[in-house]
């Protein structure tokens, strides 16, 4: 009798995923929405809620590089925190001051340590 030999292969499966933005650098509302894995509507909402700017004038919503990891922001800090849209609001006003603090910092020659 030949004894049985088991063999586990692990695979790891890395994932990139890159958005492109359009000709013109811009997303609109839904490109924005599937780019940010999220629903139009909850784009429309951070729109109400103040927490999302569309860009320059336009017929259309438009959206920058920015605006994509602003979104994506909000939606790992509701996840993480389990926080409403008030509450990101203004962990996003924190974390945007201590931005621009470290940026103060810098432009003085001073050492900032990145807390954020």
């Amino acid at each position: 009798m030949t004894p049985m030999t088991t063999v586990t292969t692990l695979t790891t499966l890395v994932t990139t995923r890159s958005i492109c933005l359009g000709e013109d650098g811009w997303l609109d509302l839904t490109e924005l929405a599937l780019a940010s894995q999220v629903e139009p509507g909850f784009i429309r909402q951070l729109i109400d809620e103040g927490l999302l700017e569309p860009g320059p004038a336009s017929p259309d919503a438009r959206f920058g590089g920015e605006d994509l990891a602003r979104v994506r922001r909000i939606v790992r800090l509701q996840r993480d925190f389990e926080a409403s849209l008030a509450s990101v609001g203004l962990m996003l006003d924190l974390l945007d001051e201590i931005d621009r603090l470290h940026g103060l910092l810098r432009r003085a020659g001073l050492p900032a340590q990145d807390l954020s």
